[in-house]
């Protein structure tokens, strides 16, 4: 007979680990904006959230685990948000520059996003979640922002294009190499973005 896991002070066991899990998450994204991924540990993310290692390990394999849940966390819901914001009827060029304000926005919006975004690099799990989030995005970059076809190898060259130099120029000024203010910046990201709209 299975054992019975009974509510401690009238809170189920599930709503406690999903409570606990999101302490981590917090405490690891805390950790990140303070001192970047490749600093953090299993047991300062377990101090930082007041728990034991056991319940990191309830919820997480590892660190790299916890890192590619943060950075999920963060992009996948904005990038169906950018797209889904979009106001109805918008040309390209004014779809491009909505899209890379509200990017800029949002990224600077939290300083711990920004933090784990420019964290990546350093680190080859993140790395490789955030090429993957990039590379199942583009396809709707594609078809709801550029109305390009993801099926023509041009317009998704063009695409993969736009996306990685947004990338690299975002990491740059995230952390303070580019001296923009914000809305140059995403001046910058709108005029690239609509060059290369045009050349494809």
């Amino acid at each position: 007979m299975a054992a019975v896991v009974r509510p401690y002070r009238g809170v189920a066991a599930q709503t406690r680990r999903d409570r606990r899990r999101e302490q981590l998450l917090q405490s690891c994204l805390d950790l990140v904006a303070e001192s970047g991924a490749t600093a953090i540990t299993v047991d300062s993310i377990s101090a930082r959230a007041g728990l034991s290692k056991r319940y990191f390990y309830e919820s997480f394999r590892d660190r790299d685990a916890i890192l590619v849940e943060a950075i999920d966390g963060v992009l996948r819901p904005l990038g169906t948000a950018l797209v889904e914001q979009l106001p109805p009827d918008l040309p390209t060029d004014q779809r491009i520059g909505h899209v890379a304000s509200s990017l800029v926005k949002a990224l600077t919006a939290d300083p711990r996003a920004a933090y784990l975004y420019t964290s990546a690099s350093g680190n080859t799990t993140l790395e490789a979640r955030r090429r993957l989030i990039v590379d199942e995005l583009t396809p709707l970059l594609m078809t709801e922002v550029l109305g390009t076809d993801p099926d023509s190898p041009r317009d998704r060259a063009s695409t993969i294009l736009m996306v990685a130099g947004t990338t690299e120029l975002l990491d740059r000024w995230l952390r303070g190499t580019l001296e923009f203010t914000e809305h140059e910046f995403i001046d910058v990201l709108t005029g690239l973005g609509q060059k290369i709209a045009a050349a494809t």
